[in-house]
């Protein structure tokens, strides 16, 4: 039976995020021995901007089709070991999942992925350095309005790409979707543009933000 990867990334009100969010970090810590995960000592192995050893690689068959390498699937675990998932984490999640709008637009962003897991592949396409200007841990955060806002500048700096880097990331990410899940169709751009529209409606309307990636 095949597993769906997805990413929910939405507005949730500042009250509600304000206490959450510190219940969310304490739980986090704590079922990481005291210290959350730190995006800024990526393994030498996470390439910026595709380089160093290849993700994928063409097939020796006919087909020529792309096939991941053994640091796809390295990457693909490092990326699942970040998130810190226990069922209070979880309750959380839930939890802040339904303050969250209930339909889809500024305020909140949907992906999925059939195998794969849409946060990877984002990352993979982002490489280290700008990944780790984004909040969280691996595409997982609870933040207040105060926090969306102090963030905001990074996360910009980190998706507000354009001419080559841009397409070079779109090309990464459509890689990892069709390779390592089962989604040729995606929409590359919008899963680097959704997530920082929905922060920057949060701080427009001085709202509380949560991402979490998920199995179903």
């Amino acid at each position: 039976m095949s597993a769906t990867g997805a990413w929910v990334v939405g507005v949730v009100p500042d009250a509600e995020a304000r206490g959450l969010a510190d219940r969310y970090v304490r739980l986090i810590r704590a079922g990481d021995g005291g210290k959350a995960p730190d995006l800024g000592r990526a393994p030498a192995w996470w390439p910026d901007d595709g380089g160093g050893e290849a993700f994928f690689e063409r097939s020796t068959a006919p087909s020529g089709l792309l096939e991941p390498t053994s640091v796809a699937h390295r990457f693909a675990d490092f990326v699942e070991d970040a998130k810190v998932s226990t069922a209070a984490t979880d309750a959380v999640e839930e939890e802040t999942m339904t303050l969250m709008p209930e339909e889809v637009g500024d305020g909140l962003f949907v992906a999925t992925a059939r195998k794969a897991n849409p946060v990877a592949a984002v990352y993979h396409g982002l490489g280290a350095r700008r990944s780790a200007m984004l909040p969280g841990w691996f595409g997982n955060f609870l933040l207040s309005a105060d926090e969306v806002r102090t963030v905001l500048p990074r996360a910009e700096r980190a998706l507000l790409l354009s001419g080559t880097r841009r397409s070079a990331a779109l090309s990464r990410i459509a890689d990892w979707m069709t390779v390592m899940g089962d989604t040729p169709d995606c929409d590359a751009a919008e899963l680097i543009d959704a997530p920082l529209r929905v922060i920057r409606h949060a701080a427009r309307a001085r709202s509380g933000v949560a991402a979490f990636s998920r199995w179903y």
